[in-house]
């Protein structure tokens, strides 16, 4: 059970007042404004669940709301007893039904494991699609029905326009004639549905017909002249015919609706639920709620939890626990330093938990659920009855203690407040007692010292205190549990302007064990404070320090990473070089060979061995690496200048720079009359731009420099591989090559067809084949060049 007056002192019902704001229908508000949370944790949990699931349609999978329609029950009823509808009433059987429609088929199509009690739900919802058109099709709005309602009626309204068309017809051709000098106006009006025009009063005897009205004035007679008499009879009946037949339509309608009053009643019932449970999703989304851990252990732990009732921008969020390891928080400390709200919030957390919404903390936090929620907060004092405030909160006290059971929770404000301090912590004091004697649980404030000094010798109630700056007394709206809290009455209205001397009468006039008791909480407030500020900035600092050791093992990570790149590109280069030479070797050996069968036949044999034999001996493995002069160093691309000259250490050989391409990494350059693309990383400069080329030993270009004429980009990006190449074809043509090999592999086809692409587009390339087999087949691309 929830004493009353525990949702009132709370304002639990400006929290309900809220949810209601996001129900749709008038039913689920008036239901929003009598629900009383429950008490049982399976109920709970399941509300929970509801709220869950709709937080998730809404939000989650986007599903519409309900759809808003009238309360019918009372049309409902006379439906039951044989009354007919009218057009309006209809209209609201039929959004009923189109509200029904709408829920059912927007959750049904989630197809979702978590979604089960909606489901469910809308499983008991009544639709008929056939009917719900039927009254649209054939009510057009409260006051009008279709022409089409009924083949009848259409006939019959056809039959009324042409009836009203003679009339018209006649009587216009009537007021042209002769009489119209006798008419008010030249006009055709109606009185009770007959057909009339407006003669002035001195000639009514002048037109012949029934006088059916006169002007307020008396100047005007509306006269029914004799040639449409019959006419008017005549429409007059077919209107008849026309109400008869509408009412008919209705009838069926209402008969329609009869055999289903049960199912919209239903409908009204599982509609309004679901709106229930919307709009408890919608709180709890738009206040930025967590759904709570709910248990009935009686433990509690608020993890940043925000008041609902305070401005978000200004609320300061505040955690704690209890019914772990004691059952109940002493809370002291200064006036308007967040004692009470503190007390409030866990009121309203627990009923707002017990009622299925969530609360605004952070995730994981844990609710009891409590059979009852006992309260005595603020001034309650009453005129009426005669009462003080300290009778008034005594009497409450007195319905608590006989009410609370081990399954309650207590919240009680500046208890024993009111009277003579001794005799009210005294009171407190025995108060307290009695309820950890019930094993219940509970936040107490007090500023009694008693009471606090009774926290630290029993382990079931806990001191705690609103934090304040001791520098400023101003609070910080924060608790700190274990230890209790200064009023600081004193020092608070020192700051607020009181005098100096009454200030200081006031400190005199305390006893010695309270100034003593005092000052060592304001030292060990402070000392707390000092420690809290301290493990704040070492924690930064360690933070930091993280930080750097995760980026210096980062760095070493990379290094290590790269190293073995370097390493393994070496090798490669190794094995390309020496696989190099060993080739051309060979093809000067057989050559060798070949000349020497023709020794002595011809001199210019003898010559072509000779030149052989240098060719051997001068061959660029058998001489030392290149020496780069000591003026010569290497360039970074800020370095490199259009119209500089360059060494580029690859071709030994000077070179003129054209073009700087920061892109690419790589430099077009003038080597003689060849134009050329080199890596900047293969590119050295000096001071002056006139490179003495004896000074750096070159290899000898007598003979055809050797070039591996085959390209491996596999598992490269298309981007870095396409820049390989267009260097490798630059280098190719520098070297005489007439045909090069790509390898690229297969994989996704990418890479291929990007290369291919391109090698389309390059002026450089005559033409281009996919390799055959034996040669690689579709993972090479052959390359002839121009």
């Amino acid at each position: 059970m929830i004493f009353k007056k525990t949702l009132k002192a709370i304002e639990y019902d400006k929290i309900t007042d809220e949810v209601k704001s996001y129900a749709v229908l008038e039913k689920t508000k008036q239901d929003i404004a009598s629900f009383e949370p429950s008490s049982d944790l399976s109920v709970c949990n399941r509300l929970l669940c509801e709220t869950r699931e709709a937080y998730d349609l809404l939000f989650k999978f986007g599903v519409q709301g309900i759809v808003y329609f009238d309360d019918i029950t009372d049309e409902l009823k006379r439906v039951d007893v044989g009354g007919v509808l009218n057009n309006g009433e209809l209209l609201k059987v039929s959004k009923n039904l189109k509200s029904a429609r709408i829920l059912r088929s927007s959750v049904s199509t989630i197809n979702d494991d978590s979604i089960v009690i909606f489901k469910e739900l809308v499983s008991r919802i009544y639709v008929n699609d056939e009917f719900e058109k039927e009254i649209t099709s054939k009510i057009i709005s409260p006051e009008e029905m279709s022409d089409y309602a009924s083949s009848k009626l259409a006939i019959i309204r056809k039959k009324i326009r042409d009836i009203n068309a003679k009339i018209r017809n006649q009587l216009n051709s009537y007021i042209r004639g002769n009489l119209g000098k006798y008419l008010q106006e030249s006009v055709v009006t109606m009185r009770g549905d007959r057909y009339v025009i407006p003669v002035k009063s001195e000639y009514r005897s002048q037109v012949k017909g029934f006088i059916h009205d006169q002007s307020a004035s008396g100047s005007t007679v509306f006269i029914e002249p004799e040639i449409v008499m019959e006419l008017n009879n005549e429409l007059k009946k077919t209107l008849f015919d026309e109400a008869e037949e509408m009412y008919k339509i209705l009838v069926d309608l209402t008969q329609k609706v009869s055999f289903i009053t049960q199912s919209l009643r239903y409908n009204l019932e599982n509609i309004s639920y679901a709106d229930l449970c919307y709009a408890r999703a919608k709180y709890s989304f738009f206040n930025k709620c967590s759904i709570p851990i709910l248990n009935d252990k009686g433990i509690i732990d608020v993890k940043r939890g925000r008041h609902p009732l305070i401005n978000k921008d200004k609320v300061v969020p505040v955690s704690f626990s209890l019914g772990k390891d004691y059952n109940f928080l002493l809370i002291t400390g200064p006036n308007t330093g967040g004692k009470t709200v503190t007390l409030k919030m866990l009121g309203l957390f627990t009923v707002m938990s017990m009622s299925g919404l969530y609360i605004p903390a952070d995730d994981e936090s844990k609710i009891s659920v409590f059979s009852g929620v006992y309260c005595d907060i603020g001034d309650e004092q009453s005129i009426e009855n005669d009462l003080s405030t300290f009778s008034s909160h005594i009497k409450n006290l007195i319905y608590i203690l006989n009410s609370a059971t081990n399954k309650s929770l207590i919240l009680l404000d500046e208890i024993g407040a009111g009277t003579d301090p001794d005799e009210g912590s005294a009171l407190a004091l025995s108060i307290i007692k009695k309820l950890l004697d019930i094993d219940c649980y509970g936040i107490i404030t007090t500023h009694y010292s008693r009471l606090k000094e009774f926290a630290f010798e029993d382990s079931r109630i806990e001191n705690a205190c609103m934090e304040f700056n001791a520098e400023t007394l101003k609070p910080l709206y924060r608790i700190n549990i274990g230890i209790p809290g200064s009023s600081n009455a004193i020092d608070i209205a020192k700051t607020l302007g009181l005098e100096e001397n009454i200030v200081n009468d006031a400190y005199s006039n305390l006893s010695s064990d309270k100034v003593s008791f005092e000052k060592v909480l304001k030292r060990a407030e402070e000392s707390r404070l000092k420690a809290d500020r301290l493990s704040n900035e070492l924690s930064l600092t360690l933070l930091e320090k993280q930080k750097e050791l995760e980026k210096l093992k980062l760095d070493r990570d990379n290094l290590l990473v790269e190293k073995e790149r370097i390493k393994q590109s070496a090798k490669q280069e190794v094995k390309r070089i020496v696989a190099e030479r060993l080739e051309e070797a060979e093809e000067i050996i057989d050559e060798l060979k070949s000349i020497l069968k023709k020794v002595g036949l011809e001199s210019k044999e003898v010559f072509r061995a000779s030149e052989l034999k240098n060719r051997l001996s001068n061959s660029k493995y058998l001489e030392p690496d290149i020496v780069l002069p000591i003026e010569l160093k290497k360039s970074n691309i800020t370095d490199i200048v259009p119209g500089n000259t360059i060494f580029v250490k690859s071709l030994g050989t000077k070179a003129k720079v054209l073009s700087i391409k920061p892109n690419k990494k790589s430099i077009e350059v003038l080597i003689g009359d060849i134009k050329t693309n080199v890596k900047i990383s293969d590119v050295y400069n000096s001071e002056k731009d006139d490179i003495k080329q004896d000074k750096v030993k070159v290899f000898k270009q007598n003979v055809k420099p050797s070039f591996e004429s085959r390209l491996n980009v596999v598992g490269k990006t298309s981007f870095e591989a396409l820049e390989d190449v267009e260097l490798f074809i630059d280098s190719a043509i520098v070297s005489g090559l007439e045909e090069i090999t790509i390898i690229h592999g297969v994989g996704e086809g990418i890479l291929l067809k990007n290369i291919r692409d391109y090698l389309k587009k390059d002026s450089r390339v005559k033409e281009f084949r996919r390799g055959k087999y034996g040669e690689g087949e579709n993972g090479v691309t052959i390359v002839k060049l121009k």
